[in-house]
């Protein structure tokens, strides 16, 4: 078999398993997708196009070597084995297949490449169990490693992994100034956002979301009822929306939607946020002709968003400003005008919000200023505290962003990517302090106050403004009520305030 018939005897179930596929130069690199996207046979077929692209040895032969690795070798067996030898029999005459039956096992391969070339591609299958896998693969050399079901495993896998590819074949079989090339590839279903594969920014642990080194690559695949989800084709027409019946929400969330699951520690307030919908490809600039508005929250650990409301309704969450701990107004003040200075020159500001407790503790006789003032006062443009801070009221002004559709194919909310505080924090980090122990009472417990909440107070407050309360509470009431798809309510306004909806 050629190399062009090795690769076109698999037909890609979708783009990003291609590109997954197809990815040579990546040292790690990871496909998470839902129950039948068709993650294994695309791994199965990147670790052969990889030995395939290995470079020749001095003797004319393409020599890879890679291991299969799962969290116990039955498991493997009966799931990646199977799938393994729909494309390459065990008792094909060219190959040797040695091993099995709960003990790891060796698959040769041989292939005839063009330029009259010979792959000899040798595949190891070991399953960890409750061994190390150092245990396991003490002294194994090779050129890639794909870890199956990689979230079932301990990050300790994949460091050991990276050791050890790059090593085959020596560099005495390979042409003068060749180096063996190595990857490891993994792939997973969704899991929570706890996993070692999202990474921790916090802990400072890296993984393929959060603080993705260099070399490390991260492809998603669309979630099993998104427009462009892969693989339909080879699964029955109403797969997801049978499978999807008297499933919990998280599995639901994580098994189908494809999207990272719940932090173990807190249920995010906010369940309706979609990456895929709500979160911009490419970072937005701003509109023009379209004035700014601006949401603070106010202490030592302040916050400020900036957004446009579209004149057909969508809400655009252009930038966000979170200096970290021990910031002082002045010091914010500052950090804020040279935002504005640097991407909103050309901008009015119409409208800028704050917490509404932060009007208070100052003693104006003695020349002091409250927080909103002394904002207030650099930006030339007085800080308004929001009309309330009744945490339900706030977060029940975005949720009806995040589940409205502006004329039925717009999201009511659209948040750009480098706002990344913001995205972590509807993603998982902006959560309950406990567990609802009522899922029909979803603003019982409070929100907890971390590094993300900040941001999104500023977020609820500008919100809260543009849309105002009575809207708020009229779209609570008309909720699943056919035929209404977006906020289109006037704002609630005070005398002199700037009427957003008039632009």
């Amino acid at each position: 078999m050629s190399e062009d018939n090795l690769l076109q005897a698999w037909e890609p179930p979708g783009p990003v398993a291609e590109a997954f596929a197809m990815d040579f130069h990546s040292l790690f690199k990871g496909i998470m997708g839902p129950v039948g996207g068709g993650k294994t046979t695309t791994c199965i077929f990147a670790s052969q196009a990889f030995s395939a692209s290995m470079p020749t040895c001095r003797d004319g032969v393409v020599r890879s070597k890679g291991v299969v690795v799962r969290d116990s070798f039955r498991t493997l067996e009966k799931t990646t084995l199977a799938s393994w030898f729909t494309w390459f029999p065990k008792d094909h005459p060219s190959w040797t297949f040695t091993g099995g039956n709960d003990r790891p096992a060796v698959h040769t391969l041989r292939f005839r490449l063009p330029g009259d070339r010979t792959l000899e591609s040798v595949t190891e299958f070991v399953g960890i169990g409750d061994k190390r896998v150092e245990d396991i693969l003490r002294g194994w050399e090779g050129s890639w490693a794909w870890m199956n079901e990689a979230d079932l495993m301990v990050r300790e896998v994949l460091d050991y992994l990276t050791q050890r590819i790059r090593r085959y074949p020596s560099k005495r079989l390979l042409p003068e100034g060749v180096d063996p090339p190595g990857q490891v590839l993994a792939d997973f279903n969704a899991p929570d956002i706890d996993n070692w594969l999202h990474g921790s920014e916090q802990n400072r642990l890296p993984g393929l979301v959060e603080g993705r080194p260099k070399g490390w690559a991260f492809y998603r695949q669309p979630g099993g009822l998104e427009p462009t989800a892969e693989n339909l084709r080879n699964l029955p027409s109403d797969y997801y929306a049978r499978m999807i019946e008297g499933k919990a929400d998280w599995w639901v969330r994580r098994f189908i939607h494809n999207q990272w699951g719940y932090s173990r520690f807190g249920t995010p307030v906010y369940p309706e946020f979609n990456e895929a919908v709500h979160v911009a490809p490419r970072p937005l600039d701003p509109r023009p002709g379209v004035p700014i508005a601006i949401g603070t929250d106010a202490g030592m650990t302040p916050a400020a968003v900036i957004v446009q409301l579209l004149p057909n309704g969508q809400l655009l969450v252009l930038d966000e400003l979170v200096p970290g701990h021990n910031c002082g107004p002045t010091r914010f003040s500052e950090l804020l005008v040279a935002l504005l200075l640097d991407r909103y020159r050309n901008h009015d500001i119409k409208l800028v919000v704050g917490d509404p407790s932060a009007q208070y503790g100052a003693d104006s006789e003695a020349g002091e200023l409250a927080w909103l003032d002394i904002v207030g006062k650099a930006l030339g443009k007085p800080v308004l505290p929001c009309f309330t801070n009744e945490p339900s009221l706030r977060m029940e002004g975005v949720r009806l962003r995040l589940t409205s559709m502006i004329d039925g194919r717009l999201p009511g909310i659209l948040v750009s990517p480098h706002c990344k505080r913001l995205v972590q924090g509807f993603a998982y980090g902006y959560r309950f302090e406990n567990q609802r122990k009522d899922p029909n009472a979803p603003f019982k417990d409070k929100a907890e106050k971390n590094d993300f909440s900040h941001p999104h107070d500023a977020l609820q407050y500008i919100v809260l403004e543009l849309v105002g309360r009575m809207p708020i509470y009229a779209q609570a009431a008309r909720a699943g009520r056919p035929g209404r798809d977006r906020i289109d309510a006037p704002a609630t306004q005070r005398p002199g305030d700037f009427d957003v909806f008039s632009i």
